[in-house]
């Protein structure tokens, strides 16, 4: 049933999402990826080549599909989703493992090759390195996102096909007033939307996998499941008003647009809706070929 123009389709698949909506100008398909971890570095960040050693050929080395780099195998799933014939694609975050300069520039190099829009999202592995994640880190990283992000990593939106694209850097598991007021702004254009995340919505029915996963419910407003240690390991204080005023918008206020969620960060597929008829759609990690499809369907 069509619930004020969108109806989100049971595929039954992790690599697909089909989502109906009326009055749609065209059919359109979209390739996301998320959680690429790309390890690279080179003599511009001396500092990062320890971590490109153990990260590349070890963490990530071993879950790759045949034991090739993550960036290999990003690059494989960026043609194929070029080759079919994809209108558009959109990165929630961690696509690299940390900045290096290294990094972003393999990062461009395929984006400029995909040869349909890219939409990036900032994950907190794109602005950290593995013993610098706090906000310092961000504040002194931050701006090697700019190209990457129209120089603007916290907010941005684009359209394609006539679809508004909307992203927040919830990377740090809040979100700010300024970053509220934009996804208002940009939600009260009426188009068709999606919004693009790295972290989560607390969504009750994902919370027991991730917190098999990783120990801890490390998702974006997460109503229960918190100790102070745990708090004290992921750096999450607790909700910040902004971060609740966002939940709130995005479960219970003027957000019937927003046709669904994109994200990713804890490393598993996860669909549910977040309110009647809008879905979540959690990405699994692209550096094992994890993705996802988004087929937008002329209802």
């Amino acid at each position: 049933m069509l619930i004020k123009g969108i109806y989100h389709e049971q595929t039954g698949r992790n690599d697909l999402a089909r989502i109906h909506i009326a009055d749609l100008k065209q059919n359109i398909k979209i390739l996301q990826v998320t959680d690429s971890h790309i390890t690279e570095a080179d003599e511009r960040d001396p500092e990062a080549e320890a971590h490109a050693k153990n990260r590349g050929s070890g963490l990530f080395y071993k879950e790759t599909p045949t034991g090739e780099s993550c960036l290999n195998v990003f690059k494989k799933t960026m043609t194929m989703g070029r080759e079919s014939g994809a209108n558009g694609c959109v990165l929630t975050g961690d696509i690299i493992d940390f900045p290096t300069w290294k990094n972003i520039d393999e990062l461009n190099h395929v984006i400029k090759g995909f040869e349909a829009p890219v939409h990036f999202t900032p994950g907190n592995h794109d602005w950290s390195f593995p013993d610098h994640w706090d906000t310092t880190a961000q504040q002194k990283y931050y701006p090697r996102l700019d190209g990457l992000t129209n120089n603007n990593p916290s907010y941005q939106s684009t359209e394609l096909c006539g679809v508004r694209l909307i992203s927040l850097d919830n990377s740090a598991y809040q979100v700010s007033h300024e970053q509220v007021e934009f996804l208002k702004q940009e939600l009260a254009k009426g188009q068709p939307s999606l919004l693009l995340i790295h972290i989560p919505l607390w969504i009750e029915s994902l919370a027991p996998d991730v917190i098999k996963q990783w120990g801890a419910p490390i998702m974006m407003a997460t109503q229960h499941g918190w100790t102070n240690e745990k708090r004290e390991r992921w750096k999450v204080e607790g909700n910040d008003p902004s971060t609740l005023e966002c939940y709130e918008l995005l479960t219970q206020g003027k957000s019937d647009n927003l046709a669904g969620i994109f994200c990713g960060h804890v490393h598993l597929s996860h669909t549910d809706s977040y309110r009647e008829g809008r879905y979540q759609y959690v990405t699994e990690q692209g550096y094992t070929g994890g993705y996802r499809m988004i087929e937008l369907v002329k209802a």
